[in-house]
């Protein structure tokens, strides 16, 4: 219900019109500049320029439609075969007395979920396959790609038969007909020193050879500038839809050790090992192209990786010890009354949890759109890396940030990039409290001394959530950027939940019964 009153307020398809200057309408190579506005109250009802969508129209018919003119849209919607998640939960547990109010136990916990909702692409940009040689262009531009890493001059490019049979005209397009369809369009991702255009944004790559010059030979036919979309569906550029096609799994082992009723000891301490995995961790009410957006909808299963919230190892402890001094106990135990007011009585409690690091946002491409018109992808290592954290001088997630921003590419066509393959530091916390309750002369009076301390080591964990930027520039490992002065930087601490610092904090009290 939730979705159907969210979809009919802002849903574009068929309910709303609107009038936009679409992204990437207007650019300053070709001089289709955007207009001009004088003063602060332009009048926006008169627009009509081209590129625009036109002015106001004067009557509409519903229901509404989007025009076909290929405005690269980008907007949202609701998949039409959206279903009902569901989840199978499994557990299997052992449980013994070892004697004297201490008892162990061992499960297996697992749950499985299927038709998460989430959001995806619905008008992901087309991976056509040839015909005639079954190649697809994500297979095809991606051996151009291995061309580029190995700096291979343009004219020595073999035939790839998926440029000579669907871009027939590339040489004309690129404006060497003496070039091969395939060496034409290698031509527009060559590195310059080559003579290529340099252009690693693929999805802008597709645009272009969407909009490619007319050609009466074209497989497509000929005609119009742009000959039927090849990439792009005609009225969007991206349409982000809530969809029913996720899935999440957890395995774990969870170990659990316990103290009862024994010389006022009690305690517990717990150990897991698990693993969560799923295709995206955001809440399901997130935005479209929020965390919960898988960015390659015809492949999905490349954003299935360990959750964002996956903590492998978790260790917590809690317990309540009475000092065993004063009349009963094991020292002191013939005190007179008045020593045993003072030494008597005295409990401490402890909380105590550690776990392993949470994952980090993976380095992502900085300017370049590889698979998603809208969406980046993150970045694809090409040497293994994993994060080190230094605490001296100005803290950093990495003990060698050049070494790690060197160790990624930016994601080719058809890719998502890789997915929670870095972690922050772990997290620990001890609280600890004193307590003593002192009998007053009336029966039935009670004055109770608390001593309470949060972070009782002091201790001071970076946060893997808050680092500064992990922005990759063109080409990294090739050496054709640097790192920003600024990447993986930490820039603040981890707080317990609700505190605004991570420093030790006691409180003091009296508590009269």
């Amino acid at each position: 219900s939730a979705l159907a009153v969210n979809l009919d307020l802002t849903n574009l398809a068929g309910f709303t019109s609107a009038r936009n200057i679409n992204a990437n309408t207007f650019e300053v190579v070709d001089g289709e500049l955007g207009p001009l506005f004088g003063g602060l109250n332009p009048n926006v009802r008169a627009l009509d320029f081209p590129g625009s969508s036109g002015p106001i129209p004067t009557t509409l018919q519903f229901p509404l439609t989007v025009a076909s003119d290929e405005d690269q849209r980008i907007e949202t919607s609701l998949d039409q075969g959206i279903t009902t998640p569901y989840n199978y939960s499994l557990n299997f547990s052992y449980g013994r007395e070892l004697g004297k109010g201490l008892s162990f136990e061992a499960s297996y916990v697992g749950r499985f979920a299927r038709n998460l909702l989430v959001a995806r692409d619905i008008m992901q940009l087309n991976n056509i396959r040839d015909p005639q040689s079954g190649m697809t262009y994500y297979e095809a531009i991606n051996q151009l790609v291995n061309f580029r890493y190995a700096n291979r001059e343009i004219t020595s490019v073999p035939t790839i038969p998926f440029f000579n049979n669907i871009f027939p005209f590339m040489p004309e397009w690129w404006g060497d007909t003496s070039l091969t369809p395939t060496q034409a369009a290698y031509a527009f991702i060559a590195p310059e020193a080559l003579g290529g255009g340099d252009l690693i944004d693929y999805t802008f790559l597709q645009l272009l050879w969407d909009d490619s010059p007319s050609c009466t030979t074209c497989p497509f036919g000929g005609g119009p500038a742009r000959f039927n979309n090849v990439f792009y569906q005609p009225q969007f550029g991206a349409l982000a839809a809530f969809s029913t096609m996720a899935r999440s799994n957890y395995n774990s082992l969870q170990i659990s050790l316990r103290q009862r009723l024994r010389d006022d000891v009690t305690f517990d301490f717990n150990y897991t090992y698990g693993h969560s995995l799923d295709s995206v961790s955001g809440l399901q009410n997130s935005s479209s192209y929020g965390t919960a957006f898988v960015v390659n909808s015809l492949d999905p299963d490349q954003n299935y990786a360990s959750s964002d919230f996956d903590a492998r190892h978790i260790i917590n402890a809690n317990w309540v010890v009475g000092l065993p001094v004063g009349r009963g106990k094991r020292f002191f135990n013939g005190a007179s009354g008045f020593v045993d007011q003072i030494i008597g009585g005295w409990q401490t409690t402890g909380i105590f949890r550690w776990n392993s690091g949470l994952p980090i946002q993976t380095p992502f491409d900085c300017c370049v759109w590889a698979t998603n018109w809208n969406v980046q992808s993150n970045g694809v290592r090409v040497n293994p890396v994993v994060s080190s954290p230094t605490k001296v001088g100005s803290p950093n997630i990495f003990s060698d940030p050049e070494a790690v921003y060197r160790s990624f590419r930016p994601a080719r066509p058809g890719e998502a990039g890789d997915r929670n393959v870095l972690r922050a530091p772990s997290y620990i916390s001890l609280d600890m409290g004193l307590y003593k309750a002192f009998k007053m002369p009336w029966e039935g009076h009670e004055l109770q001394f608390r001593w309470e301390v949060f972070n009782v080591t002091n201790t001071q964990r970076f946060d893997g959530l808050t680092i500064s930027d992990l922005s990759l520039g063109t080409d990294p490992f090739l050496g054709s950027s640097s790192p920003n002065s600024d990447f993986g930087k930490f820039t603040s601490t981890q707080t317990p939940l609700n505190e605004t610092k991570a420093g030790r904090v006691m409180e003091f009290a009296l508590r009269y019964t």
